[in-house]
């Protein structure tokens, strides 16, 4: 009787570390798919989109708010950070006084009338929300490679110009 205790223990032990696996994994690999393209790939990417960014030139500073939800937005503020833009995290979806971006974390629900009102340039770094017009400015992967979105619709309602130099290399959705 002691031996098929101990053998039930083990076995519900691993079973519990299985699972605890798999809960783990999928929850990595879920991140992962929302977040195809590395933070610091991102960064760099929108670090010279903002240089070709009429509105945000004009402006000067450039001060991005990382929205979280209830995740962590540290990884995105630290690559902003590393490539010499301000940044900070945010929890939730409202848009904080004094930031002209606006990086949507994946899972956080997207505010374009907010983003239009206040005129700050939202970002994201997939290209769901971009394709359905709640953001202006994604990036997808084409062959491996990231592709700039830009949905010029909301660019134009959040008071945002583009260059030509991006919009040529990037697509767009009118």
């Amino acid at each position: 009787n002691k031996n098929k205790g101990l053998i039930k223990m083990a076995i519900n032990n691993r079973l519990f570390t299985l699972v605890t696996f798999l809960i783990f994994f999928t929850a990595a690999n879920n991140f992962a798919q929302e977040m195809a393209i590395p933070a610091n790939v991102q960064a760099n990417l929108f670090k010279k989109i903002f240089s070709f960014n009429k509105t945000l030139v004009s402006k000067g500073n450039i001060e991005v708010a990382v929205l979280s939800g209830s995740g962590s937005g540290d990884v995105m503020v630290a690559a902003f950070k590393d490539v010499g833009v301000n940044a900070k995290a945010v929890s939730g979806d409202q848009v904080p006084a004094g930031v002209s971006v606006v990086y949507l974390m994946p899972g956080v629900a997207p505010q374009k009338q907010q983003y239009a009102s206040k005129g700050v340039l939202s970002i994201c770094g997939s290209s769901i929300n971009v394709e359905d017009g709640k953001i202006s400015i994604g990036l997808g992967l084409e062959s491996g490679k990231p592709k700039i979105i830009v949905h010029m619709g909301q660019l134009k309602a959040e008071g945002h110009e583009l260059s030509t130099d991006v919009l040529k290399i990037a697509y767009v959705i009118k």
